[in-house]
């Protein structure tokens, strides 16, 4: 009959979302190993508690099983490490068929001692805090430097590493792995009686978006949602997402209790820029009613939005358009101003005399009212000539104005 030491369960189970960031491994204060980014999922639990939220005890002497499940075909190794640091590895063994197989099917539960098996795992001193550590993988691993089989007769694999000694020895093994290759989880449980106050307590920290870094007192823990035991304590939880605003949390951990820990992150508002110019140059701008300056101006600043920009310029039409704004983008809003034009009456008395504006022809006056209006004519000065047969010749100046009619009254006589 097979001896084993083992240990409280806290499973430490993160997101599944994979990044293509570089190999990144978290080792948490339980000395348990963590991909921070898996892409699929392994689940290691003790029969005392099949859900893998609980730290159950066992008697010395008691039996105990052990189950493993995965999310997608793997490799799974099953390292037990007692209260003392001795290292015993549960899968692959050297038992039966089932202990030399340690390939797992996707959605399949393997039990250790497998159902019906001759032999069975019985707990041993010391009492104390013991783990079942699993690694599930995409290819296999070697795991000589975590346990080696001391002779051919041997059913198992054994080290002395200790707890701390196996976490940095299995950081080494999986580093050279992809990211998405790999995954662990831990159970922890009690050999003996519980003590009256567990050694760890644990944190649920949830995001809004999810997928957001944490930080437990400066360190890196992984990815919302995630799930990290603690040492009993006041801590600092701080999670940060690009795009959001970075936020902390003064948290207490309670010894045997999950605590949630929701962040509910807010977005940060990055200003667009936006610069405006005219044809021609110089137009006063007023947005939202506001002056901003004149053209063209330099980057001006905005919130993410939609505006009214108006633009101004002596002799010229207002123009008003609508512009959007986006967060960190820079944009140009430009405007072509048209001229705004003037008229010019003329009235005389003798009909269809002919008028010329600056040498041009611009109509006759009408008979019997002698009138003529021209229209979109550019604001300046211009030389009024009014001609008609037999009648003296008018010759004059004529100011328009923008928005405005400018009236000439023309008097010819007999020559």
């Amino acid at each position: 009959m097979h001896r084993i030491s083992t240990v409280l369960i806290a499973t430490v189970l993160l997101a599944t979302l994979f990044t293509a960031a570089a190999q990144r491994i978290v080792i948490s204060p339980q000395a348990i190993v963590v991909n921070p980014v898996p892409a699929f999922e392994v689940e290691v639990f003790v029969d005392r508690a099949p859900s893998g939220r609980s730290a159950p005890s066992y008697a010395i002497g008691e039996s105990i099983e052990l189950g493993v499940r995965v999310s997608e075909d793997a490799y799974v190794y099953l390292f037990s490490i007692s209260a003392r640091g001795e290292v015993v590895q549960i899968l692959p063994n050297r038992f039966d068929d089932a202990g030399r197989n340690n390939f797992v099917r996707e959605g399949q539960t393997r039990y250790f001692p497998p159902r019906g098996a001759r032999y069975s795992y019985v707990i041993d001193p010391p009492e104390g805090l013991a783990k079942v550590i699993a690694v599930a993988s995409k290819r296999e691993i070697d795991t000589r430097t975590l346990a080696r089989f001391e002779t051919e007769r041997d059913f198992q694999a054994t080290s002395e590493l200790g707890e701390e000694g196996f976490a940095r020895a299995l950081s080494i093994v999986v580093r050279p792995l992809p990211q998405q290759d790999w995954v662990t989880s831990t159970a922890l449980y009690y050999v003996g009686r519980a003590p009256a106050q567990a050694a760890y307590g644990t944190l649920s920290i949830a995001s809004s978006p999810s997928g957001a870094e944490v930080f437990v007192d400066g360190e890196f823990a992984g990815f919302t949602p995630l799930q990290w035991g603690e040492r009993p304590g006041n801590v600092t939880v701080e999670v940060r997402r690009d795009g959001y605003e970075t936020t902390t949390q003064r948290v207490q951990v309670r010894p045997g209790t999950t605590t949630d820990v929701r962040f509910d992150l807010r977005a940060v508002v990055r200003d667009g820029t936006v610069t405006f110019t005219s044809t021609p140059r110089g137009a006063d701008v007023y947005v939202e009613g506001r002056f901003v300056g004149s053209t063209p101006t330099s980057r001006i600043a905005y919130a993410p939005g939609t505006y009214t920009a108006r633009f101004e310029l002596p002799g010229y039409g207002t123009e008003s358009v609508r512009f959007t704004v986006r967060a960190g983008q820079a944009s140009e809003v430009s405007q072509r101003l048209r001229v705004q034009e003037g008229s010019l009456e003329v009235t005389g008395n003798i009909g269809n005399a002919q008028v010329f504006l600056d040498g041009r022809e611009a109509g006759r006056l009408a008979s019997g009212s002698g009138r003529l209006v021209v229209d979109g004519l550019a604001p300046g000065s211009y030389e009024l000539v009014v001609i008609a047969p037999g009648y003296s010749t008018f010759i004059g100046t004529v100011r328009i104005e923008a928005g405005r009619t400018t009236t000439q009254r023309v008097s010819q006589t007999r020559r």
